[in-house]
């Protein structure tokens, strides 16, 4: 091989070998830097399982000192996967409504409206709301411009007793929906007691939803005072729910306790009812 020749094969092999070094160093360095990356999320997860152990004690959860701000650590997961669920956002309107806060309470609203217009437990969240906007004198200029533009897509220009009185009379037929009518009538109107109790207590074979679920949602809300003070028509109520489903140990526990059922009573029925094969 001639001089020159060799000269040129020698430069290539230098050329190569230095090729092959750089790309064994990026290899290196590429493979150290997955290690790594590895390494830390490992340390990451073993961290946040650490936090999620710690943060899920029951009798934790339940002294915390801050429970509306543990509720909506709660709520963001569920507003982000289950968005398409109207009870994330009925949820989070009792969230917001109990941290005054009206354009996130107006979010859920809209959200919830989107999902489903007629559901009965977003009419009492109408309510209420429309009857905190009208209520307060204090609501900044700009949050009340956005408020009126977005509630009057909704709302019709309708007071809350309007809209109430129209929601009963749509769904006249319905368990569910008259209890939520009657919740906010007797909420609009103390007076209106007598009235808002008859809707719930009066019903025949004509109205639909009534089901142990919905009865019992009934005793609740004139046990906790949504329909004032009405021991005597809850005892007659507790008696009607007993002959309607005399099979219901619910009810008839609730009688000899002499006081109204809980709704995890009812789950504990229900889940030990026979399954159907």
């Amino acid at each position: 091989m001639a001089p020159g020749e060799l000269k040129k094969y020698r430069n290539k092999q230098r050329k190569a070998r230095k090729r092959a070094e750089l790309e064994k160093e990026r290899q290196s360095a590429a493979q150290e830097k997955r290690e790594q990356h590895i390494k830390s999320r490992q340390q990451q997860d073993g961290e946040t399982d650490g936090i999620k152990e710690e943060e899920l004690v029951p009798e934790k959860l339940a002294k915390t000192d801050d429970p509306l701000g543990q509720a909506i650590r709660f709520l963001r997961p569920l507003q982000s996967l289950a968005s398409e669920r109207i009870e994330t956002h009925l949820l989070a309107f009792e969230i917001y409504i109990r941290k005054d806060k009206l354009l996130l309470m107006l979010q859920s609203i809209k959200r919830a409206w989107l999902i489903d217009p007629k559901h009965h437990k977003l009419h009492s969240n109408l309510i209420r709301f429309c009857n905190i906007v009208s209520s307060r004198k204090d609501i900044p200029a700009s949050v009340k411009t956005v408020l009126k533009q977005e509630m009057e897509k909704i709302y019709k220009e309708k007071s809350a007793h309007e809209l109430n009185e129209e929601f009963l009379a749509q769904f006249f037929n319905s368990l569910p929906h008259l209890l939520q009518g009657a919740r906010m009538k007797y909420c609009l109107d103390k007076k209106s007691q007598e009235k808002a109790i008859s809707y719930v207590t009066n019903f025949n074979n004509q109205i639909r939803g009534v089901t142990i679920e919905s009865c019992v949602e009934v005793l609740e809300a004139m046990r906790n005072g949504d329909l004032g003070s009405c021991d005597k028509e809850m005892a007659s109520f507790l008696t009607k729910c007993q002959e309607l489903f005399p099979y219901a140990t619910v009810f008839r526990q609730a009688h000899e306790n002499n006081v109204g059922p809980t709704t995890n009573s009812v789950a504990n029925h229900v889940d030990s009812l026979p399954k159907e094969e």
